[in-house]
């Protein structure tokens, strides 16, 4: 989606995680007063993936290039969470003079985890290993071995919107009541969208090109964290995003909105994005 509002203003590019696609960040661009680019993930719906492994940096790079070189913006800023936060996170290192600014849903983790870690920080990495033995499974399937699961998803409309879903109602903050955040005819639009492109294998891809990863510099751009309210998130201090970015100028933790936070509170990230945006110019 490019949808042109101010064109005297730097662009917000908005990124989503997984298992999303585009039209879970519709509602935030609707609340947004300057031009808004909104692309899949490389490897989701029509997307195709980039050369060599799909790594955060990777991403960025395919970013960078349709923000620039084929829409023409000089300088943008970038929102995101899960992987688009991260290959966000990206973009800012490797092109700070182009990206005005970085605003992430899930603060940014250092590259680097020198001592000495604060109770808060141990206790936040602590609810990290208890996160994975609890809902890992999934990770170890499309990380290792992710075509074989990715046949039988194709495969099946049912498991393919089971296996979405699970995930949309456990990461979301519904508790429990999965549509009390996203309507049904949402779910069935996010489910379609992964079936008729047959994309549900190559979004794996990122899991599975992981290892490649490099470690990441110091963030260095302005950078604001609205932080998402799931599972441990709660837990997550200030002092973690501080040790991976040199420059945070807004940072909260409102009690609402989960993983797919843009979608879930549209109206509380929009009034932090465009405060933040209006702060840095």
């Amino acid at each position: 989606m490019h949808i042109r509002r101010d064109a005297t203003r730097p662009p917000v590019l908005l990124t989503h995680g997984w298992p999303s696609t585009f039209i879970e960040l519709l509602p935030l661009a609707d609340l947004l007063d300057v031009d808004v680019v909104i692309p899949s993930l490389p490897g989701y719906l029509w997307s195709e993936l980039t050369d060599g492994p799909a790594t955060r940096a990777a991403v960025a790079e395919a970013f960078h290039v349709l923000m620039t070189e084929t829409l023409g913006y000089e300088r943008y800023f970038a929102f995101g969470g899960d992987i688009g936060g991260s290959a966000c996170g990206w973009l800012a290192t490797m092109y700070p003079d182009e990206v005005a600014g970085l605003h992430v849903i899930h603060g940014p983790f250092p590259a680097e985890y020198d001592e000495p870690i604060t109770p808060a920080e141990q206790a936040w990495l602590d609810s990290e290993d208890e996160r994975n033995e609890e809902d890992g499974g999934y990770g170890a399937i499309i990380g290792t071995r992710p075509d074989t699961i990715a046949a039988a998803l194709m495969d099946s409309p049912a498991g393919l919107a089971a296996f979405i879903i699970d995930k949309l109602r456990d990461w979301s903050d519904c508790g429990g009541d999965l549509e009390s955040r996203f309507d049904r005819d949402t779910l069935c639009t996010m489910v379609t969208l992964y079936w008729v492109t047959d994309s549900i294998g190559t979004s794996f891809r990122q899991d599975l090109d992981w290892p490649p990863t490099r470690k990441r510099p110091t963030i260095p751009v302005p950078v604001a964290v609205t932080q998402s309210h799931e599972w441990n998130m709660p837990l997550f201090p200030r002092s973690i995003a501080e040790r991976a970015a040199s420059d945070i100028r807004r940072y909260s933790a409102p009690d609402r909105g989960g993983h797919f936070m843009a979608f879930e509170e549209p109206r509380l990230v929009a009034d932090e994005l465009n405060a933040f945006m209006r702060e840095v110019g």
